[in-house]
């Protein structure tokens, strides 16, 4: 039960980063029992004030009025409104109304008279109302945390998966407008057209760079005019996924399945090739692997038609096969490596611990990650890290349920030494640790 919660909590952690603006969105989306629900034609974004407007729909009564991306709708007639108030605040009134929104742009306040409209029928197939672009439509998918705006991955075949980012990338400026939260992200690429020049000023470490990229739509695409693909098994329960640039893998009961793969990936050169099922490594079913990172090559077993052939791939292959083994959490693990493969290591497998957790008892602290394995061989082992310390921060920044210790160590780079505040049988201590790359 602790497995599943620990992993539910990240599992929505993660959600909750990447989805929240379509869910704001989907308040306007959302299926009414009335067939004439009022409509101003904004996206909108959580604000402490009010409504964060991230785009404006054209031919609405919010384009009419020259409402603009950034605008803060603090109150409709006089009534203040939250994101989780717009139906009773909006919805009550009957299209056609004029409604006074109170505005506030930059420095300054003002009233705005706005006459509702019904939401189209159509809304989402008619050209005349083009929804405006936002990150994840441009293939790149963010996460916020406090007031950091964070790289978290990339659409495959996007023109963003191959410009340059790495996970955990800061985004502090799009298109020179500074950028701390989703929704001013949202808003700063709202105007963009396709082909347009999208530029992204980032912090990677204490390194400022600017990757420059032009804009797609990738909600454009339309599934009836993709090339078919053969399946050569019966449809599979897959019940996670790892996708990057050049392979894509699928993790069900015993097996793995190579969804995606280009000649790019050490993979394909070792022999694997799309729907390849991979059910052994190492002579052992694949759930077993937790012995992979030792040797210098992993052989797998892999059913390709009617046949079993055997592969031998790099042992540096370990962390894609692992992210299969729910129990504990891999710290090398990657969901979201659409970018780049970086798989800088500590070397333990971990729980990371509620905050009621009984570890914690007689102590101070109240999050951290408890370490379950010390895999030999790597820095971890290396530095004298033991199963059942508990590493509650990584170069002085905590670890918790939000960024767990596998995400504090994608924020170094192989060959950084960090320090590890560790709470062993109940004393605390500092352990340095020289980072590297599993395959090392």
């Amino acid at each position: 039960m602790k497995r599943l919660l620990s992993i539910s909590v990240r599992i929505l952690v993660l959600l909750a980063l990447l989805a929240t603006s379509a869910v704001l969105f989907a308040q306007d989306e959302a299926e009414t029992e009335s067939a004439v629900a009022p409509f101003m034609g904004i996206r909108y974004w959580y604000h402490d004030e009010g409504l964060f407007l991230t785009g404006i729909i054209p031919n609405t009564p919010a384009a009419e009025v020259n409402l603009q991306a950034g605008d803060i709708v603090t109150a409709v007639n006089g009534e203040p409104i939250q994101v989780e108030t717009v139906r009773e605040v909006v919805w009550k009134h009957d299209v056609g109304t004029t409604v006074a929104l109170s505005i506030d742009r930059g420095d300054s306040a003002f009233e705005q008279d706005l006459t509702l409209m019904a939401r189209p029928a159509d809304l989402f197939e008619n050209p005349d109302y083009a929804m405006p672009l936002d990150l994840s439509a441009a293939g790149l998918f963010v996460g916020q945390c406090d007031d950091k705006l964070l790289v978290m991955g990339a659409l495959p075949d996007s023109a963003v998966a191959t410009a340059g980012f790495h996970i955990y990338d800061r985004i502090i400026e799009i298109d020179g407008e500074p950028v701390n939260t989703i929704g001013e992200a949202d808003a700063a690429v709202s105007d963009l057209s396709v082909g347009d020049e999208l530029s992204f000023k980032l912090l990677r470490g204490e390194r400022e760079m600017v990757i420059k990229v032009n804009a797609e739509d990738h909600r454009r695409r339309d599934p009836r005019h993709r090339p078919p693909r053969r399946r050569p098994h019966p449809r599979l329960e897959v019940e996670r996924a790892y996708v990057s640039e050049n392979l894509e893998l699928g993790y069900g009961d015993g097996f793995i399945v190579v969804s995606e793969i280009r000649p790019a990936h050490d993979l394909y050169a070792a022999g694997l090739r799309q729907f390849d099922l991979i059910t052994e490594a190492n002579g052992r079913p694949v759930e077993e692997g937790a012995d992979l990172f030792s040797g210098d090559a992993i052989e797998l077993t892999v059913q390709r038609q009617y046949s079993a052939l055997r592969f031998d791939v790099p042992v540096s292959a370990a962390p894609l096969l692992l992210i299969g083994d729910a129990e504990p959490v891999e710290q090398d693990r990657s969901e979201w490596l659409g970018l780049h493969e970086k798989q800088v290591t500590l070397g333990v497998r971990y729980w990371q611990l509620e905050q009621d957790s009984p570890y914690f008892e007689g102590s101070e602290l109240n999050e951290g990650a408890l370490v379950a394995e010390v895999i030999e061989g790597l820095p971890a082992a290396a530095a004298g890290v033991q199963e059942g310390d508990i590493i509650f921060a990584v170069a002085g920044e905590p670890v918790t349920l939000e960024i767990d210790l596998r995400n504090r160590i994608y924020f170094h780079e192989p060959g950084d030494r960090v320090t590890l505040d560790i709470l062993r049988a109940g004393e605390m201590m500092q352990i340095d640790v020289v980072l590297r790359v599993a395959s090392k």
